[in-house]
């Protein structure tokens, strides 16, 4: 499985620089983002194409990383109360297991149900 990702994440990587060395121009080109809301509008200085993908790449890698993250925080406190479970219960049955039998206690099984 570790193969498999190095190889991916290597395809990844080659694709993307085919993609920004067959693209340069128009990666390099400059836009104005705007947002009008009520009136009010708000506008960016001009930014390079290729910064605002780096940048969206940025941003998902950090929400993925914080994702995953709060996951694995989540996930191990839910194995540290299995293991507190499994252990009580451990606990349990060995004391049922050294639990002394008497005879007196015993009841034999009925045998005379053919009878």
């Amino acid at each position: 499985m570790r193969y498999i990702k190095v190889i991916f994440l290597i395809a990844l990587f080659f694709f993307s620089m085919l993609f920004f060395i067959q693209n340069t121009e128009l990666i390099s080109t400059t836009i104005s983002l705007k947002l009008d809301i009520f009136g009010n509008t708000f506008a960016t200085p001009n930014i390079p194409v290729y910064l605002l993908i780096l940048l969206a790449f940025v941003l998902g890698a950090l929400f993925t990383l914080i994702y995953l993250i709060s996951d694995r925080m989540k996930l191990s406190k839910q194995v540290k109360e299995y293991r507190q479970k499994i252990s009580e219960l451990e606990k349990e049955l060995t004391s049922l297991r050294n639990i002394p039998l008497n005879d007196n206690d015993y009841v034999a099984p009925n045998t005379t149900e053919g009878s």
